[in-house]
């Protein structure tokens, strides 16, 4: 349902998504086949080389060589049409000696389509005019109408004066030709999309062929010819966009498969030629032109020979205009060159007065910049110190507050065992009270919780404290936290160094350690550290400044 409701849009607004940035990426492609086109005539001519080997084994039997032969002639054909039309004869002879109807009808039907190709209208309406087409069966009834068409159509579109008759002759012969075709095929699809192309009926011919180059596989012959028939669909209504597309299309495909007997090109230069393109338009017919001659084909030759002139002659205007306006250009560039030797003698003066100056200048810039350096030097001091002041007092006022809290918990904790030991001590309780005086349960819970409390303080004024404290350990010397633990002893050793504790006795007193535990555990951080060791309090000390503070 989506891609049928696609490919109505593509019917009814075909020019909606193609622009003239589509078209310049086309004629790049062009423009690159055109360049490369040696390289496809190699492969061509590989393949031509092959074959004409093979026809070289001696004993071969006639059949056989009839059947190279005809693989041959369908290179030539659009390749070297008189090479094409040589081998087309050979196989006649071979055809006649070997007594076979049929294929005497297939190489003199061969022959009168490379004939009408050629122009050689004459010799090819004899020949068809020779054949009985009642005794035509299946193929070869196809091929026969297939060449009258053709030929008849050849001869209407380059002779003019009788174009009625020859184009009256092409539509009867069109009609033959589907009348034994089979309908399902895509040869009957393509011919009926032709006549309904002639008879006006442009959407419908368009989709048909639209619908043929679906399954066409791109830079094949195949799909050359193809997108060659939606362009004149196009061109017969009017939509110049999409004509210039589908013939740059097919010209690409052309150019792939070293089809020299084409019309794409052709067609294209002309069409760019009236949408003012000159350049590509000279060059794609004289390319036209080039291709013609080698492929043999005198028509093609006659009718670009008439185009060529006018689009040569249009694009030497081009250029003598271009010329003429290169030649104006430069007067002006001499001009202005007089002016700048002119300009360049004054500043030259100039300069000379400025250097007297600028000597003069030079010792106080000195100077000057000395004393910005010292001045720099202050303020960076004074803005570290200020920033030092500014930490401090964050700090301070952090802990103020809780310092106030944790005193006043203390206070009402001292409180409630007061009064605990107090009612013990009244009611004559004296055993249980001697276990609470002898128990160290309240110091152990109080400091753990005085612990948690300075880790929950401290990592609230730097709660990136634990990754950038491990960014100074070496990988794989990480600290890893268990579960529910926000500090342990190591990190809450340096949490004290970064809040400006740097004496051993203080720390251990805090932590209630030795000072050789503390001093142990300092030295085993600072063995892992990836920074240097003796600046290794240092950087913790930075850890979360001001800066970073403020910049998060």
């Amino acid at each position: 349902m989506i891609k049928s409701f696609l490919l109505v849009l593509i019917f009814l607004f075909p020019a909606v998504s193609f622009g003239q940035s589509d078209l310049k990426a086309l004629l790049n492609e062009l423009d690159n086949a055109i360049k490369n086109r040696q390289q496809y005539m190699d492969q061509k001519e590989l393949r031509i080389r092959q074959l004409r080997l093979r026809l070289k084994s001696s004993g071969m039997p006639l059949r056989e060589i009839y059947d190279i032969n005809n693989w041959l002639c369908n290179e030539y054909r659009p390749y070297k049409n008189d090479s094409a039309i040589r081998y087309a004869e050979h196989n006649l002879h071979i055809a006649e000696s070997l007594g076979d109807k049929r294929l005497m009808f297939e190489a003199k039907l061969q022959r009168a389509s490379l004939f009408s190709i050629s122009g050689m209208y004459l010799e090819a309406d004899r020949l068809l005019q020779g054949i009985n087409s009642t005794e035509l069966l299946g193929a070869l009834k196809a091929d026969y109408y297939q060449s009258c068409k053709d030929l008849y159509g050849n001869i209407s579109t380059y002779n003019t004066s009788g174009s009625a008759k020859y184009r009256h002759l092409n539509g009867l012969y069109r009609d033959s030709l589907l009348g034994v075709l089979d309908t399902s095929s895509s040869r009957f699809q393509s011919v009926y999309a032709e006549k309904l192309s002639m008879g006006g009926r442009f959407a419908e011919a368009r989709k048909i062929f639209l619908n043929q180059l679906q399954s066409i596989r791109p830079k094949t012959h195949e799909h050359a010819m193809v997108t060659s028939a939606i362009g004149n669909v196009y061109k017969n209504e009017g939509n110049v966009e999409m004509e210039r597309k589908y013939f740059a299309l097919s010209a690409i495909s052309d150019i792939h498969n070293a089809i020299k007997e084409n019309t794409s090109l052709q067609a294209l230069a002309i069409a760019l030629y009236e949408m003012g393109d000159l350049d590509h338009a000279y060059q794609y017919t004289k390319y036209s032109m080039e291709d013609a001659i080698f492929c043999n084909a005198p028509l093609r030759t006659i009718v670009i020979s008439k185009m060529f002139p006018i689009i040569d002659a249009a694009h030497q205007t081009k250029i003598n205009a271009q010329r003429k306006q290169l030649l104006r250009y430069l007067a002006l560039i001499s001009i202005l060159s007089v002016c700048l030797i002119v300009a360049v003698i004054y500043v030259l003066k100039q300069m000379k007065k400025l250097k007297r100056g600028r000597l003069a200048l030079g010792h106080a810039n000195d100077l000057l910049q000395q004393l910005n350096q010292d001045l720099r030097m202050v303020n960076e001091q004074v803005s570290s110190v200020n920033n030092k002041l500014l930490e401090s007092n964050r700090i301070k006022e952090e802990y103020i507050g809780n310092f106030l809290d944790l005193c006043s918990s203390y206070i009402n904790k001292l409180e409630d065992y007061r009064k605990v030991m107090n009612k013990k001590a009244s009611t004559g309780k004296l055993e249980e009270l001697f276990k609470m005086l002898r128990s160290t349960d309240l110091i152990d819970n109080e400091l753990k919780a005085l612990y948690k409390n300075f880790d929950n303080i401290f990592l609230h004024l730097y709660p990136n404290f634990v990754e950038e404290f491990n960014k100074l350990l070496l990988d794989g010397e990480q600290f890893t936290l268990k579960a529910g633990e926000l500090l342990n002893t190591e990190l809450r050793i340096f949490a004290l160094v970064r809040l400006g504790i740097h004496d051993s006795s203080r720390i251990a007193n805090f932590l209630r350690c030795s000072m050789s535990t503390i001093y142990n555990y300092r030295t085993k951080v600072r063995n892992k550290a990836a920074v240097p060791r003796e600046d290794f309090d240092r950087f913790v000390v930075e850890i979360g400044t001001m800066s970073t503070f403020y910049s998060k």
